[in-house]
């Protein structure tokens, strides 16, 4: 079956229909020049913000970095064979490429236009997914979970932003029958941006916890601008709502849907969740029914939940939904086991806030094997109380079962400072190198380690070093 693609013509008429300027440019052999939309006889496959990663036929959309400006790299993404949308014409740096250029003053607002206007000629059923924590697992769960219903599109690893959105849903293709959509914030008025494009009729909200609370200012704020999926959700559609989070009764009484709940004491759903006996999942029983986790912690048996009820009401039956869920697999550096150097190592690098750091650290203590050590980077965008934040949650930790914490950079100084004052025993080191050669010194075959930390800590670094600098190899988990 041949691609389907966004015909450059139809993006430049969609775009002029929104009100926003656009110009067409083709590359001639005596230079570039403007083209009407009658001309235009290309198209793309999708988009990309990365000149580096540009395939033939896809669009590559020019934004400012916080170095450099994407409409630098036009020249390079066309001799790759793709497209280019760009804020301005300095057609000197284009180079002799063949390929067609769109210039508008707007180029993000642009590539929301074209996403909204693809979405809105797909046949798909979407499912939106926002929280504090366990987006993406979510997200990852359900579309595993929807697997069996027919072909699927989910975003790709946390593609969840302004930008990230609009680049999911013109991966949409007319084959997909479902859509699992992952929408993150960092201020009230953006989820309900994203739900403007992506139109979900299913709508997750895994919790509300103290995360970007520079950017929101306060919970309030933060279950405020979660609420605004489930505010934007049909009549017809459902909201899939955890009764045990902050926000729940708000979010109740916001969206026009039904209301699906799941909670441990309360809920439409109840749901309990025991560790398995082996390095691998738990089991989590909903309403009296046995489920496998595929993955470990309590945390991802609440994720679960919510993608089991979600997949519940876009019309699937349990079994396949379990079928579904055998194929699963998590994003990369979230609750992922591996077995480096004999060691059981729980890869949840990815990011972190207080909420999901204790969660990781509970994960990791009820998994089996020696001695407990947790790895772990500060937490970023905590707004003003982020010293405090970091010192309450070290404590938190030193009431679990860890032999170890040990921090990586000086930002995670206060972490160890909280931890030390519950009692547990900390070794505090100035980046990864250092804390990559403290855990290979404190541990053995055996022994469970934790890496943990926001995206700027750059904790993934440490299992990096271990595996090159101290011969640890991996093995299946």
């Amino acid at each position: 079956m041949t691609p389907e693609r966004y015909e450059l013509s139809l993006a430049v008429t969609d775009l002029l229909a929104a009100g926003l300027p656009v110009t067409a440019h083709v590359r001639e052999p005596d230079g570039w020049r403007v083209i009407t939309v009658d001309h235009l006889d290309q198209g793309f496959l999708g988009a990309t913000l990365d000149s580096r990663q540009a395939a033939i036929d896809e669009l590559f959309v020019a934004l400012p970095g916080t170095r450099v400006h994407g409409r630098d790299f036009v020249g390079a993404a066309l001799a790759g064979g793709a497209h280019a949308l760009t804020d301005r014409a300095p057609a000197t740096v284009w180079g002799p490429a063949p390929g067609v250029v769109l210039e508008t003053p707007e180029p993000l607002a642009a590539l929301t236009i074209l996403s909204a206007c693809w979405r809105g000629r797909m046949p798909v059923r979407v499912a939106g997914v926002t929280g504090s924590n366990g987006k993406t697992t979510t997200k990852d769960l359900l579309a595993a979970a929807l697997a069996g219903a027919g072909l699927v599109h989910a975003t790709r690893g946390n593609l969840n932003s302004a930008q990230g959105v609009p680049l999911s849903l013109l991966e949409l293709r007319r084959e997909h029958r479902l859509a699992v959509i992952e929408m993150g914030a960092s201020d009230v008025g953006h989820i309900a941006n994203r739900c403007r494009i992506v139109c979900p009729e299913v709508g997750i909200i895994t919790n509300a916890a103290d995360a970007h609370l520079e950017e929101f200012g306060s919970l309030d704020r933060i279950i405020e601008g979660k609420g605004e999926l489930v505010a934007a959700l049909p009549a017809h559609g459902t909201a899939i709502l955890n009764a045990d989070s902050p926000g729940f009764a708000a979010w109740c009484e916001r969206t026009p849907a039904r209301v699906v709940s799941w909670g441990q004491d309360v809920g439409d759903h109840r749901w309990q969740w025991r560790p398995g006996d082996q390095a691998a999942p738990g089991t989590l029983s909903l309403d009296g029914a046995p489920w496998t986790v595929p993955v470990p912690g309590r945390h991802n048996g609440a994720n679960l939940v919510a993608a089991i009820l979600a997949a519940r009401a876009l019309g699937l039956d349990d079994i396949t939904i379990a079928e579904g869920l055998a194929t699963f697999r998590p994003s990369p550096h979230r609750a992922h086991l591996r077995r480096l150097g004999g060691r059981l190592v729980l890869d949840d690098a990815y990011n972190a806030n207080p909420a999901g750091m204790e969660a990781a650290a509970s994960m990791l203590c009820d998994l089996p094997g020696g001695r407990a050590v947790a790895v772990l980077g500060h937490m970023a965008e905590l707004g003003d109380d982020t010293d405090q934040l970091h010192e309450d949650c070290g404590r938190a930790l030193s009431a679990l079962p860890l032999d170890l914490l040990i921090t990586t950079g000086p930002a995670a100084a206060p972490l160890a400072r909280g931890f030390t004052a519950g009692g547990g025993a900390v070794v505090t080191c100035p980046g990864c190198e250092a804390a990559a050669a403290a855990v290979a010194d404190a541990t053995t075959a055996g022994d469970r380690i934790l890496i943990k930390g926001s995206r700027s800590a750059g904790t993934e670094r440490v299992i990096a070093i271990l595996q090159n600098d101290h011969d640890w190899t991996e093995v299946s988990a």
